[in-house]
């Protein structure tokens, strides 16, 4: 980041004769480091803590950090949108929330096309409900059929015959039942699918 701030600098200073193409993509490159940069970061976060460390969690920040880690999937397909209202904390580990989050993020991703962004979207919300804190992450994908609504928190069960294990949604389902918690699905094929995660409040 430091060479490619430098060349930039050398380049805007002398006016340098390089096409505005060239200089163009010098700034690109350096806002796919900065990137890169915030994702080791959030990495790093995500990383931190034994899987056995629950404490007071707040939901809001694991979800904010979730929505960072899967923007390389939403970016071209829909628009993410924050729905947030004001709950309490949580009680829960921290990594293994954020696991869940960006698996439900990840999944809803994949389940529309690339190249629609500004007509899909993502919605992503809180709530509180009967003493427990429930969030919802909602998609206009593809949508699911009963067949494969039936199975999806099946341990390797998968539709992505290329690249999943079908392990994503198994592990989400034991982790909230670890956490005392729970994870329903609604979907309709063609119309998208609803996941809501429900937690008990602090």
């Amino acid at each position: 980041m430091a060479n490619i701030a430098m060349v930039l600098k050398r380049v805007e200073a002398e006016r340098s004769a390089l096409p505005d193409s060239t200089v163009e993509l010098l700034r690109a490159a350096s806002e796919g480091c900065e990137r890169i940069r915030n994702i080791v970061k959030d990495l790093s976060t995500f990383s931190r803590g034994g899987s056995e460390v629950v404490e007071h969690v707040d939901v809001e920040g694991v979800l904010d950090l979730s929505i960072r880690m899967a923007e390389h999937l939403t970016l071209s397909r829909a628009r993410v949108v924050r729905d947030y209202a004001q709950v309490g904390p949580v009680r829960a580990n921290r990594t293994q929330l954020g696991q869940v989050f960006l698996n439900l993020l990840i999944n809803a991703a994949q389940a529309i096309e690339e190249g629609n962004a500004e007509i899909n979207e993502i919605r992503v919300s809180t709530c509180e409900r009967e003493g427990d804190v429930v969030v919802t992450v909602d998609d206009t994908g593809d949508g699911m059929e009963p067949a494969v609504l039936s199975r999806i928190f099946v341990p390797f069960f998968t539709t992505k015959a290329q690249e999943g294990t079908g392990l994503g949604l198994s592990v989400c389902h034991g982790i909230m039942t670890q956490l005392g918690g729970e994870i329903a699905v609604e979907s309709t094929p063609g119309e998208g699918s609803t996941f809501r995660v429900r937690l008990p409040r602090c």
